[in-house]
């Protein structure tokens, strides 16, 4: 596809090129903006501009020299300081192991349980979060259903990933990584104006290729070998000061190891971290494009008119061992494309006076194409081949009202139409069921005094239901939507001058038809997989949040989130079975710490250095609560010096050496006495040098 040296090639000649161009007069040197305190932070993730110690809402902010600075490089990385969340690779890069206030992934057939946008798009399905962060400006971490303004795919919440917009000066940076496992990582980034004042252009791109640290005990290639490519750029153009036009280009092309697994016994799970031992070598080949215009006319004194149309084509195609052993006994093939194209429009009043308001529309048209096949040697090979079409239109409005200087009231609502249908080109089958379901949001918010507020909040979320089709069972065919009410009550407050920032939250979920990956035995049958709905889940949670910044370059910062989610009601043909018992790949439990301190050591020279710790509490991977993973903690830090425009630090992840589970298949061999895993990645150190211009 392409190799190490010309992928470092490429980055080499970007940052030549742009050391090139701003030799011209027009050159502004450009130092990537210091940590601003969380009452200076402005946020877009409700659709306007707002303070993010003024939104009605939990939410965490991770700036652009945090992304530099701790070595962020995947919005996994990013969301790792963030209560009650938890984002794991899974079996791939594109297939992830999440744990959100009680929420969790269902496999590739689920849906995720929070919304990715990117500068007002929403992203469709898994496969493009495993992007790299490339030109980001900022990433904001909304918990809590945010469905008003994001529709079903934010039950749990959503990020909003926020990219740098070019102005009249050139800036750029350009880095270079070097790790174990034989990693080696290229940055760089570009922007400026074509037309001064009407005309920019923003590009970016990162670039990795690695050996893996993971031993495969049966193939000479580590299971998570990898190499890619992400981009990353956009347009804008202003021709009136009241119109704005922006174009946007993403892609990604990667070839990864995948679908690894490890077999373990159940009761050494606990204790044991197995390397994998599979003859084949498993390798994933993703290609994703997205691309979106944006346009945005202010009408002066009234509202900004939006409209937003958006494409994105992500395929996957994967050849693994399927039973995972030294032996040459099976293999298996999967190949995946989702087409994906929405239409949003929306009217944003423009925010003065005490009422502020947005309504819009919202479409979305995505197919998914599926094909699988699992080759016994010396036996009889069985295929899938299947594709899935959701048709999605959705109204939505919210109001916010400021009842007195001190009290603001918000409500809004959405309702969402979807169609779903399922075409089987093997056997000719077709299935097809509809989804209509309201969505809503009520909130009071009151400012105590100039450095305290709080808030009450009421928000229903949604998530699409969808197919079982290989089930020979009528009532396995379908899974139906899922919904949960969420009641918050909440603070955030600044105190001595803005040196010390606490928020916290209290939150109690109701969930009903929680969708769930299950097990179940299907009569003369056998055993049958499939996404079931639990019909009653409960969630009690709550975390917090401090910051503190005691002097001039140092920046103290802590969380800690708790989820005690229960099974209240288990599926219908067994409402008490497993009663209070956890669902699973939910952490209930977890902790962060972090540090980020620099100081002058001359006129020219400057010491930086970040470090953080994130703990998780223990972990079920099944219904019954029988399968275990105890707490684990996890260290991070880089450190280093910048001379003028010119960097250099040294980068150490996971330096407690920590191996987790990230995907499980409970029980998944003899008889469901032997489980099978994939695991992380042990400890990584290596040297960054960097460029800014």
């Amino acid at each position: 596809m392409f190799s190490t040296r010309a992928l470092v090639s490429a980055a080499i000649l970007c940052a030549v090129a742009g050391g090139a161009a701003f030799s011209a007069p027009a050159m502004a040197q450009a130092n990537d903006e210091a940590d601003a305190t969380p009452n200076e932070i402005t946020v877009t993730a409700r659709k306007r501009n707002e303070t993010a110690q003024t939104v009605a809402d939990p939410i965490s902010v991770v700036t652009s020299a945090k992304i530099a600075n701790a070595d962020l490089r995947t919005l996994q990385d990013a969301v790792r300081l963030t209560p009650n969340l938890v984002v794991l690779d899974g079996l791939y890069p594109g297939y992830k192991t999440i744990s959100f206030r009680g929420f969790t992934t269902l496999g590739r057939d689920g849906e995720f349980p929070f919304a990715t946008i990117v500068d007002g798009v929403v992203q469709p399905g898994q496969m493009f979060f495993q992007q790299d962060l490339v030109n980001v400006q900022q990433i904001e971490i909304l918990r809590g259903p945010q469905g008003t303004l994001y529709g079903g795919g934010a039950i749990a919440g959503a990020i909003n990933i926020v990219t740098k917009k070019p102005t009249n000066e050139y800036t750029g940076n350009a880095s270079f990584q070097y790790l174990n496992g034989d990693e080696k990582r290229a940055l760089v980034g570009l922007s400026g104006p074509i037309v001064k004042d009407k005309l920019y252009f923003s590009t970016g791109a990162s670039a990795y290729k690695t050996d893996g640290l993971v031993d495969n005990l049966a193939n000479a290639k580590n299971a998570d070998f990898g190499k890619g490519l992400t981009t990353r750029s956009s347009l804008i153009f202003t021709p009136t000061q009241d119109l704005t036009f922006a174009l946007s280009a993403s892609t990604t092309d990667s070839k990864t190891g995948g679908l690894w697994l490890a077999a373990v016994d159940n009761d050494e799970f606990k204790d044991v971290t197995p390397l994998p031992s599979e003859n084949q070598a498993g390798i994933v080949r993703s290609k994703l494009r997205a691309y979106s215009f944006k346009s945005d006319w202010s009408l002066p004194g009234f509202a900004t008119l939006t409209a937003v149309t958006a494409y994105s084509r992500g395929r996957e195609a994967t050849t693994a061992d399927a039973d995972y052993t030294a032996e040459d006994n099976a293999s298996q093939t999967v190949h995946f494309v989702d087409t994906t194209w929405s239409q949003e429009l929306r009217l944003t009043s423009d925010g003065s006076g005490p009422l502020k308001w947005n309504v819009g529309g919202y479409y979305q048209d995505e197919k998914r194409d599926y094909q699988s096949s699992y080759d016994p040697v010396g036996g009889t090979s069985s295929y899938n081949d299947n594709l899935r079409h959701y048709e999605t239109f959705a109204l939505f409005g919210q109001v916010s009202y400021d009842l007195t200087d001190r009290l603001e009231a918000t409500g809004g609502f959405r309702y969402d139409w979807e169609d779903q249908s399922y075409f089987d080109r093997l056997t000719g089958q077709i299935l097809k069921q509809k989804f209509s379901e309201p969505q809503g949001k009520a909130s009071l918010s009151y400012k105590v005094s100039p450095d305290f507020f709080t808030y009450l909040t009421y928000s229903r979320g949604y998530r699409k239901g969808g197919f079982n089709p290989s089930s020979s069972a009528e009532s396995l065919l379908y899974y139906n939507p899922e919904t949960a009410d969420n009641f918050e009550w909440g603070f955030k407050s600044d105190f001595l001058g803005n040196m010390v920032t606490l928020n916290g939250a209290l939150f109690y979920t109701n969930f009903k038809n929680q969708q769930f990956s299950t097990s179940r035995v299907v009569e003369n049958v056998g055993i049958f997989t499939a996404i079931s709905n639990v019909g009653k889940t409960q969630v009690m949670g709550a975390e917090a949040e401090l910051s503190v910044r005691p002097m001039r370059g140092l920046s103290l910062s802590g969380s800690v989130g708790y989820s005690d989610v229960k099974i209240k009601d288990y599926l219908p043909e067994d409402p008490d079975g497993y009663h209070d018992n956890v669902i699973p790949q939910i952490y209930r439990f977890t902790a962060q710490a972090g540090i980020d301190y620099e100081a002058d050591l001359t006129d020219a020279l400057k010491f930086v250095a970040h470090g953080d710790m994130s703990h998780r509490g223990n972990v079920y991977w099944d219904v019954a609560n029988s399968l275990e993973t105890g707490p684990k903690t996890f260290f991070n830090a880089k450190v280093g010096l910048e001379y003028g425009q010119y960097s250099l630090a040294f980068i150490g992840r996971n330096l407690s050496n920590e191996r987790t589970p990230m995907a499980v298949g409970a029980g998944a061999l003899n008889d469901g006495a032997t489980t099978l895993a994939s695991y992380n990645s042990p400890r990584q150190y290596g040297v960054e040098v960097g460029l800014k211009f």
